[in-house]
């Protein structure tokens, strides 16, 4: 193999050298976490409430789901700050 063929750098070999990113607290994991479980189960209900016509319960289940997603961003505009 040439030179012009040959890799620019081994595999793994940057990753040694980068500097370790910021820690992010266990708080806002576990936070992360909650959340996207949360939202998912009661996407999943507002769909099942639709289809079986129960609108109030779909209602209810579609404002939960938004309240988790703005929850999510401001969880993360927390993080970032």
């Amino acid at each position: 193999m040439t030179e012009e063929q040959a890799p620019l750098h081994e595999e793994g070999e940057d990753d040694a050298l980068a500097p370790p990113g910021p820690q992010m607290p266990l708080g806002i994991v576990i936070a992360r976490i909650t959340i996207v479980t949360v939202m998912s189960f009661a996407g999943a209900a507002a769909i099942f409430f639709l289809v079986g016509a129960l609108w109030l319960y779909a209602l209810a289940s579609l404002g939960a789901t938004a309240l988790m997603l703005l929850l999510m961003f401001a969880i993360e505009r927390a993080a970032e700050g």
